[in-house]
């Protein structure tokens, strides 16, 4: 097990027991109860499990539909993937990474405790991914060990500062309070989102027809949205895929059938996700209150972006399709001008694009909803094209970062330091 390992597949690499561990800090610094320590503990250790079992859960259904959108339009390009580079990138720069980690955490808890920016960053996973890519990025610079090791760890610091600062006043808009903040690495796009949805003022919602009572009566239930919507989604992608190619794909079975069960495993994925959700939140903000108060006065916990999925789940339904149409717009336009084309990865932007449909729909209504989701997935499609180049010097000429902030850290980090070569 090398370095990296050895803290990925720690706390680290364990949000659930990381997050059980600082609500457990955190309710021992209130001097609460044993009762309510063990209780408190164990539901948000829990709620981020129901997070992770609905996440696999939605991911696997989306990376079927992927899987029928490339057989059925028989497109070959990059599928943004964080975890698939990222694994690569830990093959060759193990030791980096690991560095890297640990010196970004060192000095962003300083940050947080010495300065004004008092976000703590907590989505483990996303702190690896940005170490891996600063460690491609600066190893493929020809830089020393310790050069990689302290400029990686102080970008990182400040990316998981930042990040949650400049998309602060977005997600105060949706929650209303600053109770917690964003942790994830594509704060360009949710900005970008709100930015865009502010050009639209959220005003008295339309009478609603007859025609559209009754259809609204029969879509009440957002998980029947979910479903109908997704089953739509791969009937439509499976007609374009040859009989003997869908049974083939999946065991024999017809895609009627196909689509039906991935439509109620991925509604199934994102009721469980919202359930977790709801219980984490219950738990470690009050919880986080402990730290925050006795160790980083006013601190404010940085979660995983699936937290504002329970705002509007609706909009979050919206704000993913709509996205992803983005997405396959920029794909289009990559086509025709025959440069590397990004397939627009399905679980990105169900994750980053649900979240930033949120923002815009509660900023801006139903109109800020559509126009920003749409130019939100046209540009983390298109970002990418920009970090290719950096990263396919390193071999990786096939996988690419999914969410926005990667591509434009890794450029702004190659360039500066480009520099002092």
């Amino acid at each position: 097990m090398n370095a990296t390992q050895m803290i990925s597949k720690g706390l680290l690499g364990e949000p659930a027991l990381l997050l059980g561990l600082i609500a457990f800090v955190g309710l021992l610094l209130q001097k609460q109860p044993f009762q309510r320590l063990i209780h408190g503990t164990i539901k948000t250790m829990l709620g981020y499990t129901l997070l992770q079992i609905g996440a696999n859960a939605a991911g696997s259904s989306l990376s079927n539909l992927s899987a029928v959108i490339q057989k059925g339009f028989q497109i070959i390009g990059i599928i943004p993937h964080n975890e698939t580079i990222t694994a690569l990138a830990q093959i060759n720069y193990g030791e980096e990474i690991a560095l890297i980690m640990l010196v970004g955490m060192i000095v962003h808890l300083m940050i947080a405790r010495f300065t004004r920016i008092k976000y703590i960053f907590l989505t483990g996973h996303h702190m690896l991914f940005m170490a891996s890519l600063l460690a491609g990025v600066l190893v493929s610079m020809s830089m020393p060990m310790w050069q990689v090791m302290v400029a990686g760890g102080i970008v990182l610091a400040f990316s998981m500062s930042l990040a949650p600062l400049i998309t602060q006043p977005y997600i105060r808009r949706v929650t209303g309070n600053d109770d917690f903040a964003m942790g994830h690495f594509n704060s360009v796009g949710y900005v970008l989102s709100g930015f865009v949805a502010s050009w639209f003022k959220k005003g008295p919602e339309p009478p609603e027809s007859k025609g559209l009572q009754k259809l609204r009566s029969f879509f009440q239930d957002h998980m029947v949205v979910i479903t109908v919507f997704t089953f739509v989604l791969f009937l439509f992608s499976g007609l374009f895929i040859s009989p003997g190619g869908t049974r083939e794909m999946f065991s024999g079975r017809h895609i009627l059938v196909v689509s039906l069960i991935q439509a109620t495993w991925f509604a199934g994925g994102c009721y469980v996700i919202l359930a977790g959700v709801r219980m984490l939140l219950s738990e470690i903000v009050p919880a986080f209150k402990g730290i925050a108060d006795q160790i980083v006065p006013g601190a404010i916990p940085a979660l995983d972006c699936p937290v504002l999925f329970k705002f509007s789940p609706f909009a979050a339904m919206i704000g993913f399709l709509l996205s992803f149409t983005g997405g396959l717009a920029a794909m289009v336009v990559l086509l025709q001008v025959q440069y590397t084309v990004i397939i627009p990865g399905v679980i990105p932007h169900f994750f980053s694009g649900g979240a930033a449909g949120v923002i815009a729909y509660k900023i801006g209504g139903r109109k800020g909803l559509i126009v920003s989701s749409l130019i939100h997935g046209f540009a983390i499609t298109l970002l990418p094209t920009v970090l290719i180049p950096l990263l396919s010097n390193l071999g990786y000429l096939r996988a690419t970062f999914a969410d926005s902030d990667f591509s434009v850290i890794g450029v702004l980090v190659h360039e500066l330091f480009s520099w002092f070569k």
